[in-house]
């Protein structure tokens, strides 16, 4: 199965609000997208859900870093 990391780059109305890299199934489009894992903001560890997580994509921007 082919993963797709991407560094989110959503612009927060509350400040200090962190973005995280996720990982995803397939590339972000549409309004849903199942994430299987992420990496909190200012760390190095993955952070792997046990079943795909589904997170709405409205209002949020994501950039490829693969």
């Amino acid at each position: 199965m082919k993963h797709y990391i991407y560094l989110e780059t959503t612009v927060w109305d509350e400040p200090n609000q962190p973005n995280h890299v996720y990982i995803f199934t397939e590339k972000p489009t549409g309004r849903a997208i199942k994430c299987i894992g992420y990496v909190r903001a200012g760390t190095k560890e993955v952070f792997k859900f046990k079943k795909p997580y589904n997170i709405e994509l409205k209002g949020r921007t994501f950039e490829a870093l693969t």
